[in-house]
């Protein structure tokens, strides 16, 4: 498999800017004590801001792969040296931004790359005013809590782009389940550099055939014996982790680290009822495992769920909403993760349940009161894949049912009739994570190019 997308590092290469000149003067933009305004005095004191900011470096959040610090000093005449700007074009074509600390680094512009500006006064706002005017990517940061916050969005961009998905399809255009997906994947590919890989739904049959009992045991007694209730055949479960094994084994050969695949054309052609088995514990499962798994070719849903699960550090539940009273929503399907407090939290309690009358196609049943929070953020992108409609609420209660896509999420918010209504258009499908994401999920918006609508 392609490695996954939150795998994937920014690279940044350092550059700590130092003005020192050249003998003592005094004049309007200089002045102070002569013996701190010695070439000597300057010097040292440059010496010293560079081991300060490569100790800040230090903080950098560990989704950045750091490259050398480059100490960058010049003169009063403001010309970096044909040596310093050798150091700066060393794997220019792997770098993802620039971090200035310190002075300004004249005519680092020509190389149109982004450029971050950690200084706390006019010299990072005057530069990255005059980088933006010239259509250079710029943004200051006052100190190393703002770096990295800056850090995880542009992170997020890279992973969003880093992204590879395999859709297995029935090739409907559009899908009878989604009308109001995203139907041409070089929208995104081209705004997001997400790309989607489609194949015929039943193309996995033949991996699945591949997949002996002794390779799903294994899997499917974890699942079975983690579980506090138990109500699907459990040799049947065999085959929902056979599916899951094969779509693994498909995102290998394609090199792909998300997926999806078409469900009602699925559904209709009873392959499921012949194998006895469902998608669903594949998608649950691949989410924990921090690959993004959309129902139903459902794009608009998996451009968001990348997003939100990459910026949270959080695997996504989806589901179709449903209008209960003016302050309270229900959506409901049958694929919840466990890790939905974040990864490297403790796995949610569940029941494992079949979505079938049959008993077979198992489903997780999840209370998501065990939320540390309470709040829950909901998004879906618009058919354009320009626009995400986002509405924050608050779980109230989960409720089962016996069959088909269960559980039930009852969410608190003001005003749900409204926001159904903003729905029409974006499509049903909603992706949910844990927490009050929205100011996040604004600034994140901004680096991406792409429009929120607040639910």
């Amino acid at each position: 498999m392609k490695a996954k997308a939150m795998d994937v590092k920014l690279v940044v290469r350092p550059i700590i800017g130092c003005l020192t000149h050249t003998h003592f003067w005094e004049g309007p933009c200089r002045a102070g004590r002569r013996e701190d305004m010695t070439e000597e005095a300057e010097s040292a004191a440059a010496d010293r801001a560079f081991a300060e900011s490569c100790g800040e470096l230090e903080k950098l959040t560990p989704e950045v792969r750091l490259l050398e610090p480059i100490d960058c000093r010049y003169t009063e005449r403001f010309v970096v040296s044909g040596e310093d700007f050798e150091r700066i074009e060393e794997d220019l074509d792997k770098v993802d931004f620039f971090l200035c600390m310190g002075w300004r680094i004249p005519k680092l512009e020509r190389y149109r790359k982004t450029v971050v500006i950690m200084q706390n006064g006019n010299e990072g706002i005057d530069f990255a005013a005059y980088c933006r005017s010239i259509g250079i990517e710029a943004y200051v940061c006052m100190d190393m809590e703002d770096v990295n916050r800056l850090a995880h969005y542009l992170w997020v961009r890279k992973a969003v782009a880093n992204t590879r998905a395999l859709v297995l399809t029935a090739g409907s255009q559009p899908t009878f389940g989604i009308q109001s997906l995203i139907r041409d994947p070089e929208i995104i590919r081209r705004k997001y550099g997400l790309e989607v890989v489609k194949l015929p739904f039943d193309s996995i049959i033949p991996y699945m055939d591949e997949i002996t009992d002794e390779e799903a045991c294994p899997l499917a007694e974890k699942m079975l014996g983690g579980a506090s209730e138990v109500r699907v055949n459990r040799e049947w479960f065999l085959n929902d982790i056979k599916y899951y094994l094969a779509a693994r084994k498909m995102m290998d050969v394609y090199d792909c680290n998300a997926f999806s695949t078409a469900c009602h054309e699925l559904c209709t052609s009873e392959i499921p009822q012949n194998r006895k088995f469902t998608p669903c514990t594949c998608h649950s499962l691949m989410k924990d495992e921090g690959i993004p798994s959309a129902c139903e070719e459902d794009l608009n849903a998996l451009l968001a769920m990348c997003i939100m699960q990459y910026m949270a550090n959080r695997p996504c539940f989806m589901g179709n909403p449903n209008h209960e009273t003016d302050e309270l929503l229900r959506i409901h399907h049958a694929v919840p993760p466990l890790c939905m407090n974040g990864y490297g939290t403790k796995p949610l309690d569940y029941k494992l349940w079949a979505f079938t009358g049959q008993g077979f196609g198992g489903k997780l049943q999840v209370d998501f009161a065990q939320n540390d929070n309470d709040y829950v953020t909901l998004g879906r992108f618009n058919p354009a894949g320009d626009t995400m409609c986002v509405k924050v609420g608050r779980v109230l209660r989960s409720e089962y049912d016996e069959v088909y896509c269960s559980p039930y999420y009852y969410i608190g918010m003001d005003d749900a009739r409204t926001y159904m209504h903003r729905l029409a258009g974006f499509g049903h499908h909603q992706v949910l994570i844990f927490g009050d994401w929205l100011q996040e999920l604004r600034e994140v918006s901004e680096l991406m190019g792409f429009r929120i609508l607040e639910g």
